[in-house]
C-alpha cells in the first residue's frame, strides 16, 4: 500500500497518487478526502465534462477464494469512476443505486481499467454508466443513478439524509415531504443546490 502523503495543509498530496491527466477541480476535492480509493490503489486519470477513467491493478488481498478478484471491489473501482465522472460537473452528487453485471472473472496482477460516462441529467438526479475492462475483455458493466445533494460551505452535509427535504413554509415550518428529482423538478440548466450552479 502507497504512503498517505499529506501537505502542509492537511490536504492529500495528488503527485503521489496517480491523480493526473484532466480532473476537475471539484474532483479533486473529493478525491482529498477519500481514503478508500487510496487504499485500494485506485488512480484516477481523468475526471472532467461527466466523463472518468480510473484503474486499480489486482493484488493478492483482493482475490478472493476462488482465485479471482473479489466482486466488490470491482465494484469499488466502478463506483469511484461512477463518483469521478458525476461530480465533474460541479455539485456534490452522491450513489442512491446501481446495478453491475460482471462479464468476466479478473485475476492477481491484473491491470482494471474503468471508464464511465453521464448519460443523463435531470433534475438532481444523474444517470451514468461505467465499463470495467483488463484489456480488450470487459470485466463488468456498471449502470449507477446518483442525487445531488445539498451542500454547506462547498461541502455536501453529512447529516441526515442526502437528499434534501423540502423548504421552509410561511410559518417558518419545515416541510419534511422527500424532495422530487427528475423531469418534472428543476430543470438540467437551473442551479439545484443551494450556492451551486451546473459546472460550477
Amino acid at each position: 500500500m502507497t504512503a498517505d502523503l499529506v501537505t502542509a495543509d492537511g490536504h492529500r498530496d495528488h503527485s503521489g497518487r496517480g491523480v493526473d491527466g484532466q480532473v476537475a477541480a471539484s474532483v479533486r476535492r473529493m478525491l482529498d478526502e477519500d481514503r478508500t480509493s487510496e487504499l485500494l490503489g485506485i488512480q484516477v486519470e481523468s475526471a472532467v465534462a461527466g466523463r472518468a477513467r480510473a484503474r486499480m491493478r489486482v493484488r493478492p488481498d483482493m482475490v478472493n477464494g476462488h482465485a479471482i478478484v473479489h466482486g466488490g471491489l470491482v465494484f469499488a473501482l466502478a463506483d469511484t469512476t461512477f463518483a469521478c465522472a458525476v461530480n465533474s460537473f460541479g455539485p456534490p452528487v452522491v450513489t442512491a443505486g446501481a446495478d453491475i453485471v460482471f462479464r468476466r472473472p479478473g485475476h492477481l496482477g491484473d491491470d482494471l481499467v474503468a471508464e464511465a460516462m453521464t448519460r443523463s441529467r435531470q433534475g438532481r438526479t444523474v444517470i451514468c454508466e461505467v465499463t470495467v475492462r483488463r484489456g480488450d475483455d470487459v470485466i463488468a458493466e456498471f449502470s449507477g443513478r446518483g442525487v445531488q445533494i445539498a451542500a454547506g460551505g462547498g461541502k455536501p452535509s453529512a447529516a441526515g439524509s442526502p437528499v434534501r427535504t423540502g423548504s421552509p413554509d410561511s410559518a417558518g415550518q419545515k416541510d419534511d415531504r422527500p424532495l422530487r428529482t427528475g423531469a418534472d423538478t428543476d430543470a438540467v440548466d437551473g442551479p439545484a443546490a443551494p450556492g451551486h450552479a451546473p459546472g460550477g
